[in-house]
Order: structure tokens, then C-alpha cells, then sequence
């Protein structure tokens, strides 16, 4: 601010253009870190939902009593929404009455795409 003899005037041009850049520095860091909120709360609700997806698998097959195979089993789950494609890999353990159930769950079909969630899971024979 520039001050003449009892008399205040207002600021110069240049910083005002200083202000002002720096304001938008401001604003663009802050625009930057809610659109990387907004992505990661996004991903973690897909997680999330994965997850249970996989829970669901789990206890579907408890509570069938099922004594599965070793082997693959895919499918397709509808949960919020949402389609979401489950893999179950079945295989026997070093107790014979336990098989080991790994599930995998995904948004598409591909099985070349990374699990939102991997669940591993024992069924006991009944």
C-alpha cells in the first residue's frame, strides 16, 4: 500500500496480481485435493462392497452346508446396485475334513483385472 503525506491510496497493480495469483494457486491446490477425496472415498466404497460380496459367498456356502469340489466356481452377485463378478478357487487342505475357499471379487468379468477384495475362507465338512 502506498502512503503520501496523510493520505492512504489503494494498492498497486502489481500486488493485486500478486494477490490474485496467489489466491489461485490456493484455490487450484484446494480444487486438486477434494477431487482426490471424492476418488479415494469411491474406491474405498467399492472396496467395501467387494468385500461383503465375498462375505456373502462365504456364508452362503456355510449355511448350505456344502462340501465343494477343488475347483473354480464363478458367478455374478447384484449388490447396490451394482454387478459385481465373484470367483471361488476351491482347494483341499492338509485336514481332510476342511477345504480352503480363496474368493475374489471384481466389477467385470475379466480375470486379468486386479480383486477389489480377496477373502480367504475354510469350510469344515459336514
Amino acid at each position: 500500500m502506498i502512503r503520501r503525506a496523510g493520505q492512504i491510496q489503494g494498492f498497486t497493480l502489481l500486488e493485486t496480481v500478486a494477490a490474485l495469483a496467489v489466491l489461485a494457486v490456493a484455490l487450484a491446490a484446494s480444487l486438486r485435493v477434494a477431487a482426490e477425496q471424492t476418488r479415494n472415498a469411491a474406491y474405498l466404497r467399492d472396496r467395501t462392497l467387494a468385500h461383503w460380496v465375498a462375505l456373502n459367498q462365504a456364508a452362503e456356502r456355510r449355511v448350505r452346508r456344502e462340501w465343494p469340489e477343488p475347483g473354480v466356481v464363478r458367478g455374478m452377485e447384484s449388490l447396490a446396485e451394482q454387478e459385481w463378478h465373484w470367483t471361488v478357487l476351491v482347494s483341499t487342505t492338509p485336514e481332510s475334513h476342511m477345504r480352503r475357499m480363496e474368493i475374489l471379487v471384481r466389477t467385470t468379468p475379466k480375470e486379468s483385472s486386479e480383486p477389489l477384495a480377496r477373502l480367504e475362507a475354510f469350510l469344515v465338512k459336514p
